[in-house]
């Protein structure tokens, strides 16, 4: 028995040792027992991928990468391929066929001279610099010594210091600065409609100028070269002066008081004196003129908030402003006399790591995203009769971020348009709102719409049982020979009516004597 333990035992030993040998001992190799990785493989096409994304962050919520090259290459000779095609399609008339190849020829040479034939590849990356705070990179990438065409050079050939943000008073909670050579877009217009053979579309080009001059009394050459290539929009919400936003429903809401600033770069004053010229006489015109501004303010009455109107210029810039007092501060900021949108901890926050120089740059505070929710929630709650449609809009208000924050700065380099920006919002969750978004944009078209044709088909119901009661009121009198002043009861008109009426709204019917029409307690439910 114990030679019998002893072989069982042996043999199981034997047994389970060669399982182990099998199972690890036979693949184990100097790596530790895994097997080699497969050889990363490298696309027989060339692509953009390491040039697009050495400019991207990794290990981030999104990453994306796509090469253009395949399909953009050589586009405006696949397009100008199509021409053969289209000129064979039979039973074209001349002229027709003449259009479809003038057509072709505008589309060609658009795409050839815009550059975009040049775009190698796009890419995206996002990462979280902290729990909320996010670092997004995008490009749109061209091999270099590439990046000829207008789209390249349209808006900004080459980055500079964004002095735009020594311009913004603290109270800033919006604004977007842009490179944009106007005279390059009316310049590749001008060619590309020059070329195009269209009947008639020189010729209506070249109008333009003289309609211009008609309408502004300036030659449109001189305009154009008067700008100095950049332009401005900021916002601001200033908490020390509140105005209230009435309503339908007569709830008002207390907010900041709202300032627009539009800045444009000039040369010189061609466009403030034409506008100055055409302002002397005015009553109540402002004036000012001091060393470093010139300005014309043309104060407008209007309840609960401070709108005087203001064209000034000051040094590079043309600025239009809601008020004096908003030019003045914007000056004050530059001279370095009062602490600008720079100088605040959100900015400071929001400008970690960001480039210093661009093209351009978008910047939005949490307080104005916080303000026009507040306002579109006030709206929603005071156009929506029905509370469940109350809810429902304020639960859809409620899925968007209140207080998005975000600041971005775009630049074209020597490889493409670079953008980043730093913000609250998940640019991977975006994504993911979109569809949210739409379905939101629908209901909100569709609900109220709904609920005004249910109330339209209702009230029109209604009118309709009102026209019914006053022809049974009619006829009763004319059989039972009553006088105007006589009132029938619901038991003398049931015989005409066959069955008494029901407001679709429930509201009373008021059956009236016969010089009145019969009426319903539901407003706007009545007899014209």
């Amino acid at each position: 028995m114990k030679k019998m333990q002893f072989l069982t035992g042996t043999l199981l030993t034997a047994a389970l040792a060669a399982a182990i040998f099998i199972a690890v001992g036979c693949g184990k190799n100097e790596s530790g027992g895994n097997p080699p990785p497969t050889a990363a493989r490298v696309s027989a096409e060339k692509n953009s991928f390491q040039e697009v994304t050495s400019h991207l962050d990794t290990g981030g919520s999104l990453y994306l990468y796509l090469s253009t090259e395949s399909w953009l290459d050589g586009l405006s000779g696949k397009i100008d391929g199509w021409r053969d095609f289209a000129n064979s399609v039979p039973n074209v008339k001349d002229a027709d066929r003449q259009n479809i190849t003038r057509l072709f020829d505008v589309v060609t040479s658009c795409i050839r001279n815009s550059g975009i034939e040049d775009v190698s590849g796009v890419g995206v990356s996002s990462i979280a610099w902290e729990k909320g705070f996010y670092h997004t990179k995008s490009i749109v990438h061209h091999y270099k010594g590439k990046g000829t065409g207008y789209i390249w050079s349209m808006f900004g050939k080459s980055p500079h210091p964004l002095t735009g943000l020594d311009l913004m008073p603290t109270t800033t909670v919006m604004a977007a600065f842009s490179d944009v050579d106007v005279p390059l877009m009316m310049s590749a217009l001008e060619k590309e409609i020059g070329k195009s053979g269209i009947p008639g579309a020189a010729e209506g080009w070249q109008k333009i100028p003289d309609g211009f001059a008609k309408a502004t009394g300036l030659k449109l050459e001189d305009v154009l070269n008067s700008l100095g290539g950049e332009y401005g929009i900021v916002i601001t919400l200033d908490d020390a002066k509140q105005i209230n936003l009435p309503s339908p429903s007569g709830q008002g809401m207390q907010i900041p008081e709202p300032g627009v600033i539009l800045f444009v770069k000039v040369k010189d004053d061609v466009i403030f004196d034409r506008v100055d010229k055409l302002l002397q006489g005015k009553p109540g015109l402002v004036q000012t003129d001091r060393e470093g501004l010139k300005m014309r303010t043309m104060p407008v009455p209007v309840p609960a908030i401070t709108l005087r109107p203001s064209l000034a210029r000051s040094g590079d810039y043309l600025i239009l402003a809601s008020s004096d007092a908003l030019v003045e501060e914007v000056l004050a900021v530059k001279a370095g006399k009062k602490p600008g949108l720079k100088s605040t901890d959100e900015f400071k926050k929001l400008a970690q790591g960001m480039p210093e120089q661009g093209n351009q740059f978008g910047y939005m505070s949490g307080k104005f995203a916080t303000t026009m929710h507040d306002i579109q929630a006030k709206a929603m709650e005071n156009t929506q009769k029905d509370p469940g449609q109350a809810q429902f809009f304020k639960k859809l208000m409620s899925m968007n971020n209140q207080s998005a924050f975000s600041y971005s700065v775009s630049l074209n380099g020597d490889d493409g348009w670079m953008t980043e920006a730093n913000g609250s919002q998940d640019p991977s969750k975006a994504a993911l709102l979109v569809p949210v978004a739409v379905v939101g944009v629908m209901a909100a078209v569709a609900i109220p719409n709904f609920v005004k044709a249910r109330e339209a088909a209702q009230r029109n119901s209604c009118i309709n049982q009102l026209h019914q009661i006053d022809g049974a009121k009619q006829k009763w009198a004319l059989e039972n020979k009553k006088m105007p002043d006589d009132v029938p009861t619901w038991d003398d008109l049931k015989p005409y009516l066959g069955q008494i009426p029901v407001c679709p709204e429930g509201g009373t019917y008021h059956i009236n004597n016969l010089k009145e029409a019969p009426t319903c307690s539901i407003p706007g439910h009545s007899i014209n």
